[in-house]
């Protein structure tokens, strides 16, 4: 009986010398697996797959009240790249150059801006947004983390190409039935007078109130053909992208701020593309979504 009750003493000596490893090696393994599976979604993240992640009703209140949220507004946010030129957009479709003592300050950001629309009896409000990209704002967390499900319109800002954090935010507006997406080419005179400036003779200026006729009709007929080159171009490289994304063909808008101040303004301008269409098309969103109920 001794013997039996020292042996009982024993195993259960045992055991609970055995129990802090045990809970040790579980607790390591569960740390293995977490992360894991951490490296699994980022993994699918960067490889084009993102994992379903809906914001709770408590991230959507804490954001809305983050970015003052109106009620009966229409919260429009513009985002892009650094140095897309958000904030000038931003004033140029307000109608407001930048001298204006209520215009965005333009230059690169790490806060969202919040800025009423001018226009009286406007139901607008537009959000300048920091660009993905940058060192505080990573592409792939960039959608959630900026809060950008509680916007009722995103308009993507692109100056160059489209990158792969401008289809990111597309891809993940796909799923919010109460987000609208515009895809905003900018700085349009810009690139096309590069491009012409490169087929016209070595040395030649633009801006010489010298330039004898012949250059001047020459610069004239390729700035003609250059700038529908541009457009063509432009919508093709937009298409193409959206479908290697597997996300519907969307209109791109090509504008330059010269020509969206001058048509907010409703003043004519030879630089304008697709500026008047933007406008009417965001204002058709607006009034149908306040006609909805918001």
């Amino acid at each position: 009986m001794e013997v039996s009750q020292a042996r009982k003493a024993e195993d259960s000596a045992k055991e609970a010398r055995a129990c802090p490893e045990e809970v040790q090696r579980l607790s390591t393994e569960a740390s293995r697996r977490a992360e894991e599976a951490r490296l699994a979604v980022e993994r699918q993240w960067f490889e084009g797959v993102r994992p379903e992640c809906r914001p709770s009703v408590e991230d959507i209140s804490r954001m809305k009240e983050q970015y003052h949220y109106c009620p009966g507004f229409i919260h429009i946010a513009v985002v892009g790249s650094a140095g897309a030129g958000k904030s000038s957009f931003i004033n140029a479709v307000r109608g407001l150059s930048k001298n204006d003592p209520v215009a965005a300050p333009t230059g690169t950001t790490d806060t969202v801006a919040r800025y009423a629309d001018p226009q009286q009896d406007s139901r607008m409000i537009w959000y300048d947004v920091p660009g993905s990209g940058t060192p505080n704002v990573s592409d792939w967390q960039y959608f959630n983390d900026m809060g950008l499900y509680i916007f009722d319109c995103i308009i993507v800002l692109t100056d160059n190409r489209v990158l792969d954090s401008d289809l990111s935010i597309l891809r993940a507006c796909k799923p919010f039935k109460n987000i609208e997406a515009f895809i905003v080419r900018s700085k349009s005179d810009q690139h096309i007078n590069r491009m012409v400036c490169e087929k016209m003779p070595q040395g030649f200026d633009p801006c010489d109130p010298d330039m004898d006729a012949e250059t001047r009709s020459l610069f004239l007929l390729n700035k003609l053909e250059e700038r529908q080159r541009f457009i063509d171009e432009t919508s093709q490289g937009v298409q193409m992208h959206l479908e290697r994304e597997k996300l519907p063909p969307k209109k791109v808008y090509i504008v330059c701020m010269d020509g969206m101040l001058a048509t907010a303004n409703k003043i004519r301008s030879s630089k304008a593309i697709d500026e008047a269409d933007l406008l009417s098309d965001v204002k058709g969103f607006v009034l149908k979504r306040l006609q909805s109920g918001c």
